[in-house]
C-alpha cells in the first residue's frame, strides 16, 4: 500500500513544490484575474498583498495547524520590497535611538565640563584674592589660572569635535530617512495596486537625491574672499651670454686618411715562392710518413737480445 500509493503521491507533491516559485506567487506586482465573492467582500485590513490560502510549501502537521488557525491569522511570507522596507525602518529607528542616547551622554558631559570650569574659575579667583590681600604666593594663583584655561580649552575642543560628528551623523540620517520613506511609499503603493486600486507614489516620498535645504545653501551665502592686490612688478635686468671656450673635440687635428698600397710584381713573386715552399714541405712530410719503420724496430729488438744474453 505504501509503495503503490503513498510513496508516488509524496514524490509528486515534492516535485510540484520544487517547481513553485514563491517570489512570483507572492510578488507585489501580481494581479487577481478572477476572485470569489467572499474575497471581494472581505475588507482589506493588512498592507501585505498576500492571499488567504494555505501556502503550498507547508505540509504535514504544520499545514494542518495553519488550516486550523484560519485565513486571517496565518503567517505569510514577504517579498523583497517588504524586506527592504522593514530593514529601512529598522535602520531609521536604530539611528534615532542611537542619536537620542548620544545627545543624552553629551548633555551629561557638557554639564560636567561646566561644573569643572566653574570650580576652577572660583579657585583661580580665590587664589588671586589671597595674593592681593594676604600676600600669598603668586605661583599658586598662576597654577589655578592655568588649570582654568586648560579646562576651557579642552571643553571647546570637545564641543568642536562633537559638532563635526553631529554633522556627519546628520548626513547619514538624511540618507537613511529618505530610504525608509521611499521604501515605505513603494510598499504602500504596491499594496494599493494589489488590492485593485490605482496608486502612484509622490516625488517627495521617492526622492532619491537629497533635497537641498537652507542649511546646505548657508556656506554659499558667505561673502566671497576679495582677491589680493597685485604686487608691483620689477623689470628684469638685461642679460647677455658670456663667451665660452670652444669644446676640446673641435680642437683635434684632422687625421690623414690611410690608403692601401697597390700590389706589384714583387708581391706576386713572393707569394708564388711561399706557395712552392709550402708544397715542398707537404711532400716531405708525406714521404716520411710512407717510409716503413719495421727495420728500426727489429734492430732495437736485436740489441736487447744481445744485452740480455
Amino acid at each position: 500500500m505504501v509503495l503503490a500509493y503513498v510513496l508516488p503521491q509524496r514524490i509528486k507533491e515534492r516535485t510540484d513544490y520544487a517547481l513553485v516559485r514563491t517570489e512570483d506567487r507572492y510578488s507585489a506586482e501580481m494581479r487577481v484575474v478572477k476572485s470569489t465573492a467572499q474575497r471581494v467582500e472581505r475588507p482589506t485590513t493588512r498592507t501585505a498583498s498576500n492571499s488567504g490560502e494555505v501556502p503550498l510549501l507547508v505540509t504535514g502537521t504544520a499545514r494542518a495547524s495553519i488550516v486550523a488557525l484560519g485565513d486571517q491569522t496565518m503567517s505569510r511570507p514577504v517579498g523583497p520590497l517588504d524586506r527592504a522596507a522593514t530593514a529601512a525602518q529598522r535602520q531609521h529607528l536604530s539611528l534615532s535611538v542611537d542619536r537620542s542616547a548620544t545627545r543624552s551622554a553629551r548633555a551629561a558631559q557638557a554639564r560636567r565640563r561646566a561644573t569643572v570650569a566653574v570650580a576652577t574659575a572660583l579657585l583661580a579667583t580665590v587664589a588671586w584674592v589671597l595674593v592681593a590681600a594676604a600676600a600669598a604666593s603668586a605661583i599658586i594663583a598662576a597654577v589655578a589660572t592655568a588649570l582654568f584655561a586648560g579646562t576651557v580649552v579642552a571643553g571647546a575642543r570637545a564641543a568642536a569635535a562633537q559638532r563635526e560628528a553631529d554633522a556627519r551623523v546628520r548626513l547619514v540620517a538624511r540618507e537613511v530617512e529618505a530610504a525608509a520613506t521611499a521604501t515605505h511609499a513603494l510598499r504602500r503603493v504596491a499594496a494599493e495596486r494589489a488590492a485593485g486600486r490605482e496608486a502612484v507614489p509622490s516625488r517627495a516620498e521617492t526622492q532619491a537625491i537629497r533635497v537641498v535645504t537652507a542649511d546646505d545653501l548657508a556656506p554659499l551665502g558667505a561673502p566671497a574672499p576679495l582677491p589680493a592686490p597685485a604686487l608691483p612688478g620689477r623689470d628684469a635686468e638685461p642679460w647677455s651670454p658670456n663667451e665660452m671656450p670652444a669644446p676640446a673635440y673641435t680642437l683635434k687635428a684632422t687625421v690623414k686618411q690611410q690608403r692601401a698600397r697597390p700590389l706589384s710584381d714583387e708581391d706576386f713573386a713572393a707569394s708564388a715562392m711561399a706557395a712552392e715552399r709550402a708544397a715542398d714541405a707537404r711532400r716531405d712530410s708525406a714521404a716520411q710518413a710512407q717510409n716503413p719503420t719495421t727495420g728500426a724496430l727489429d734492430a732495437i729488438l736485436a740489441r736487447r737480445r744481445r744485452a740480455s744474453a
